[in-house]
């Protein structure tokens, strides 16, 4: 029962330390064990082992909580995100049939509409369940503790069934690679429906201090790395690009803030350095993916890895504890060092499927390992360099152009706050490449400035057929960007653009 024994670890070695907190309230290790086994117990009595527990709810430290007795009870926990849609939220319930609801009362009336006899339990008065009696027998590790929904950036979500090895392992390698000090004060900016949530449990596993954000803005998350005296954060690129962009930047306590932890999606290296410098803090990359069980690569802060050998291609460094990694061709056979091949996980950290699923776990599942769907390569050092999705890759005439080496060209224009390429059909070339950019403002859009790039950085085939603006690049509440919902954006549109069209490169 690892969940369980983080709880009561906790409250045996620093009883009266703050082990979670958020804008409403701090909890300590004492405070939580007892929370943690009153809903424990609720739960128990209303649902049987391995049964689900839904749960639709913004961050707050509930959230939580309610991961943890679940695991003491023996049911499994059901993350929703609340943004979603009535009908959307319908689904996921339907899929997985949840034996009882936790909601935010803002989320209640319409959960009601699509399910109205499901039993629905308010997350904001948790604190009014009574004691909890003896826990029930301890489940073993196998035990499915969670089923996290992906992104579904590249189309319908599918359900990632977790089991307490995976969280297990998930910790102790984290212990071994970012070594966090009972004490250490994380902030947690992401989504805690997300399978990111992973790391907010290892430093309660290390006795650290889970500060909970609600939702990320710039000016809040600074005030609460500031109000919190936060050390350690994890943010995805476009969080550390806009806290660098925040005026309040400048006036922001941020001396105990050490170590910022980045992943979800590519750090640019010159954001990364800016970052760096501005901050006055070591950096870490960090690669995950919800079916390895979250973290598995991680780049150390002082570690110095060169240029990349395919422009825009980025290091994540090298397998943490407890999990091995190997990029392969399409028949899964090994790769030579330098080429570019799909990466491959393997460990105990490992999903143990997709939920009700069984296609498409034997396709993700293949001889023990992930196939992570991730276009990569390793150096001489072992290192692992990610390219591009496998999905995102644009098969021109028969030639691999690779996204990311497109975006690092068209981030050179001090115009482009940020910039997306995504394939698109064609009818002579079967695909090609079509370039979403968000300009810094609207009449910074500048088509003949990023042709003259892509002329001056990449060969003819590389370069985009169409520049089209965009307000702003969409992307999940992970950070992970919707490039399906570009794809289908750029399909769609295939004549005459409202700024032009530039004509295909030859």
């Amino acid at each position: 029962m690892w969940l369980g024994h983080i709880v009561q670890r906790g409250l045996e070695r620093r009883p009266d330390a703050l082990a979670l907190r958020d804008a409403d309230r701090d909890v300590t290790w004492r405070q939580l064990h007892a929370e943690v086994h009153a809903l424990a117990a609720h739960l128990a009595d209303r649902i049987g082992p391995g049964g689900r527990l839904a749960v639709v709810s913004g961050n707050r430290a509930e959230v939580l909580e309610a991961y943890l007795a679940c695991a003491v009870a023996r049911v499994v926990a059901v993350p929703v995100n609340p943004a979603l849609t009535g009908r959307e939220i319908a689904d996921i319930l339907d899929a997985v049939e949840p034996a009882l609801l936790l909601a935010e009362p803002a989320h209640a009336d319409r959960l009601r509409e699509h399910h109205p006899g499901l039993p629905l339990l308010d997350i904001t008065a948790l604190g009014d369940l009574p004691a909890g009696g003896a826990p029930p027998t301890a489940g073993g590790l196998t035990d499915p503790v969670a089923i996290l929904h992906t992104s579904a950036t590249t189309g319908r979500a599918k359900g990632v069934v977790v089991d307490q090895r995976s969280l297990k392992l998930n910790a102790l390698s984290w212990l071994g690679e970012v070594a966090p000090q009972p004490g250490t004060v994380f902030l947690n900016a992401g989504p805690l429906f997300h399978g990111s949530m992973v790391i907010a449990l290892d430093y309660l596993a290390a006795g650290g201090t889970v500060c909970v954000l609600d939702r990320f803005t710039p000016q809040g998350c600074l005030a609460a790395l500031e109000r919190w005296r936060v050390e350690h954060a994890f943010l995805v690129p476009s969080m550390v690009r806009l806290l660098l962009g925040a005026r309040a930047l400048a006036g922001t306590d941020l001396s105990r803030f050490r170590l910022l932890l980045h992943g979800a999606a590519p750090m640019p290296a010159e954001l990364a350095e800016e970052a760096a410098s501005r901050l006055d803090l070591a950096l870490q990359a960090v690669f995950g993916i919800t079916e390895g069980g979250g973290p598995v690569l991680s780049l150390g802060p002082d570690t110095r890895v060169g240029e990349p050998r395919v422009p825009g291609a980025v290091c994540v460094g090298l397998p943490m504890l407890g999990t091995a990694a190997r990029v392969v061709d399409e028949q899964g056979d090994l790769v030579p060092v330098g080429t570019v091949g799909e990466l491959e996980l393997r460990g105990d950290g490992l999903m143990q499927g997709y939920w009700k699923n069984p296609e498409a776990t034997a396709e993700a599942l293949r001889h023990g390992w992930l196939r992570t769907r991730d276009l990569g390569y390793t150096d001489p050092e072992g290192r692992i360099w990610i390219v591009d999705r496998r999905n995102d890759l644009v098969l021109r005439g028969g030639q691999n152009v690779y996204p990311a080496e497109i975006e690092h060209v068209l981030r050179q224009s001090p115009r482009v706050a940020d910039v997306v390429v995504v394939p698109a059909p064609d009818p002579v070339w079967g695909q090609t490449p079509v370039a979403f950019v968000q300009p810094v403002t609207p009449e910074a859009f500048d088509q003949g400035e990023l042709l003259d790039l892509c002329v001056a950085g990449l060969a003819g085939y590389k370069r985009p057929s169409r520049f089209l603006p965009i307000d702003q690049v969409p992307r999940s509440p992970a950070g992970k960007v919707l490039r399906a919902r570009l794809r289908a954006l750029a399909a769609g549109s295939p004549g005459t653009q409202p700024n032009g069209e530039v004509e295909p490169a030859r």
